[in-house]
């Protein structure tokens, strides 16, 4: 774990930036806006100094933040708000504000190993943004769809209905943009061509992937497996022994696997093999669904790492010696 002589918690909202300064040399709160960034917070950092940045991820209100700050050569870290919200419970913060939050973000940052944020090219923050678009859009289909079930007056109808047809409209231009964006950004950007090769794995998921979890091929497979939320956390206290389960993690980027693991337990081999295996042996539906997305992200983690594009050959020979190695014909959860 690096070692920085300077921690800058930040505490994110849509007009503001609350800072809490391990040196003490920067103002409370600044404007969240270009101007305000780059003159109180990225002028403020020498060259010379070894700084780390934290910020929550808050639902893209800090990436104008983390791209100057990448701009100008300075260490980010994204966390996830669950984990620092159980650091504070942790060090006693029974009180909730912006002041105090910045403050358990510095400590959390000062504390725990954090992963670093990669600087994206203007193609990459293209891609997160139509990626992004998309799920609002979506977002507002469902919400219209909802409000359509329960409207009895005609003529609301009539505008649900015209909202509906311009949104799906919207959604199939979105999706023909990424369709396209993939593409180009694959020319920079190998791991989207790798990930784009799985079976069973869309350019909505490719997108989502690639945009949403930057960590993909950098860190263990114990740890991506964390990062996305598929990964059996233990529940044992005293003689009690509770059952494992997955929690937590990224929502965006658990939600477009869980739909990637449904489409490739039909069309990927070796997703539907090892989906068939746990229906065989009696586990129930969701928990077999719940192990296939994690193995289809193990794969894909592997494959980004090693630049390897998708061969079912090759995947079967890797399962077989899997088998031999560990003398049994399945391997749930690996």
């Amino acid at each position: 774990m690096k070692k920085y002589e300077r921690v800058i918690g930040v505490d994110v909202s849509s007009k503001k930036l609350d800072l809490s300064d391990s040196l003490g040399k920067l103002p409370a709160v600044i404007d969240n806006s270009v101007e305000a960034i780059r003159a109180k917070l990225v002028k403020m950092i020498t060259a010379a100094e070894s700084v780390l940045v934290v910020c929550e991820s808050s639902g893209g209100w800090e990436g104008v933040m983390v791209d100057l700050l990448h701009e100008a050569k300075v260490d980010v870290a994204v966390v996830n708000p669950r984990q620092t919200h159980h650091f504070a419970q942790a060090h006693g913060y029974l009180e909730k504000t912006d002041t105090i939050d910045a403050k358990v973000i510095r400590q959390f940052g000062e504390q725990i190993k954090v992963h670093l944020a990669k600087p994206r090219t203007e193609r990459e923050k293209r891609f997160q943004a139509i990626s992004r678009r998309r799920l609002q859009v979506l977002t507002m289909i469902n919400q219209e769809q909802n409000r359509k079930m329960l409207c009895v007056d005609e003529s609301s109808l009539v505008f649900i209905d015209e909202s509906l047809k311009m949104l799906k409209k919207q959604l199939k231009e979105l999706d023909t943009q990424i369709k396209k964006l993939i593409d180009e950004v694959s020319k920079d950007t190998p791991s989207v061509r790798v990930i784009a090769s799985v079976p069973g794995v869309g350019p909505v998921t490719t997108a989502t992937l690639c945009c949403e979890l930057p960590e993909l091929g950098n860190v263990s497979r114990g740890a991506i497996a964390k990062l996305v939320g598929v990964a059996p956390m233990a529940h044992q206290s005293g003689e009690r022994d509770g059952k494992r389960r997955a929690r937590g993690g990224r929502v965006i980027v658990r939600r477009s696997l869980y739909m990637a693991a449904l489409v490739a337990t039909q069309r990927n081999p070796v997703i539907a093999k090892f989906y068939l295996r746990l229906l065989q042996r009696g586990k129930p539906k969701k928990l077999a669904l719940i192990a296939c997305m994690r193995k289809l992200l193990l794969i894909i983690h592997d494959m980004v790492r090693n630049g390897q594009t998708w061969d079912p050959e090759r995947k079967a020979r890797d399962q077989a010696v899997s088998n031999l190695a560990t003398g049994s014909t399945c391997s749930e959860g690996h």
